[in-house]
């Protein structure tokens, strides 16, 4: 943070967005992180965290018609700026030569832009299309500006400043428990419902965080699933029973909300591989071995939604998940069934 009298100001931003600066920051301000304070428009001059620039300015246009925190887009002879209203509506604005900050209009600003800004070659106010071809958002308004700035004042340097997707990695623990279901298509076993089996498991994972929404998370869980098959049109009492032990292997591309409170929704494909597995069968009050052919490697689909509270730090999380599974099991030529788990997981990262 830059203070009224120039000097430098080391904090942690707490909970930095676009919809929550323009009216204020919020950070640490005790070692421990147990004291908070904000600090308002007009308490400094600017704020800087990464690549992103935050200035302190007085706005008199509605809605805001206050002092408020612009998040400057392009530093240069004449700069691009942006705020968030309290409806959470964005806005932009420019500083033009007499130092005042003006805001554009989304149907009319290149008339304003004409008369604040002195001729360029290459930009044509009166061009009819020269709205459409700009827009009104970052993207669009910086490449312009960016342009303006190149033209009408060579040499001069241009800074953009834009959110940087932020790389990192956490690793997790879970624990929750399945209620899982196998229904069986052809002769691996006898084929029909094998009833539902609820059981603990127990996963490791590591997730990669690609900026404040978006990670991938590959998972190693353990399962075993236990069923039975009667048969009723059996001459004679006809009864299966059969075991698995398997590791699943999702691999989940995952949407989150931000803020200490998140909410979150993934889904991705995930791979089986078969630890053990085993059949006994009961025919006529004769119990004998039963042999199954169930394939090492079996392939489905993984999705699930959740909350993760982050009450301590935004790289450690308690999650709370549920989740569904299906899985086409095969044998060593042929699909022979499927394997559907419903889940409820408990999770934590770090």
């Amino acid at each position: 943070m830059i203070t009224l009298e120039g000097d430098t100001l080391q904090a942690d931003i707490l909970n930095a967005s676009d919809n929550k600066n323009t009216f204020g920051f919020k950070h640490k301000s005790s070692a421990n992180g147990n004291r908070h304070r904000e600090y308002k428009p007009g308490d400094v001059k600017a704020v800087i965290y990464g690549n992103e620039k935050y200035v302190s300015a007085q706005i008199s246009d509605q809605p805001f018609s206050q002092e408020i925190f612009l998040k400057q887009l392009i530093e240069s002879e004449v700069s691009l700026y942006k705020a968030v209203d309290a409806a959470g509506k964005t806005h932009f604005f420019f500083k033009a030569a007499t130092g005042d900050f003006k805001l554009l209009h989304p149907k009319t600003y290149s008339g304003l832009l004409k008369v604040n800004l002195m001729a360029c070659a290459t930009t044509d106010f009166d061009d009819p299309n020269f709205m459409r071809k700009y827009g009104y958002h970052a993207a669009g308004l910086s490449k312009f500006f960016i342009a303006y700035n190149s033209c009408a004042f060579p040499g001069a340097p241009i800074i953009e400043h834009r959110n940087k997707v932020a790389l990192y990695f956490t690793k997790g623990v879970s624990v929750g428990v399945a209620s899982t279901a196998v229904s069986l298509t052809s002769m691996v076993a006898k084929p029909g419902e094998y009833g539902t089996y609820g059981n603990l498991n127990a996963g490791v994972y590591g997730e990669l965080h690609i900026g404040r929404h978006l990670s991938t998370l590959l998972e190693l869980q353990y399962h075993s699933y236990e069923g039975q098959f009667l048969d009723p049109e059996a001459f004679y009492p006809d009864e299966i029973y059969i075991t698995m032990k398997y590791v699943r292997v999702p691999l989940l591309l995952r949407y989150a909300t931000a803020g200490k409170i998140k909410f979150f929704a993934n889904a991705g494909p995930h791979a089986e591989r078969l630890l053990n597995q085993s059949g006994r069968r009961n025919y006529s009050n004769i119990e004998m071995d039963y042999t199954l052919d169930f394939a090492a490697l079996s392939y489905g689909v993984t999705g699930g939604a959740g909350v993760a509270l982050s009450p301590f730090s935004n790289k450690s999380e308690l999650k709370f998940e549920g989740r569904y599974s299906k899985t086409t099991l095969q044998t060593s030529v042929n699909p022979c069934g499927t394997l559907a788990a419903y889940q409820l997981l408990v999770g934590f990262s770090f």
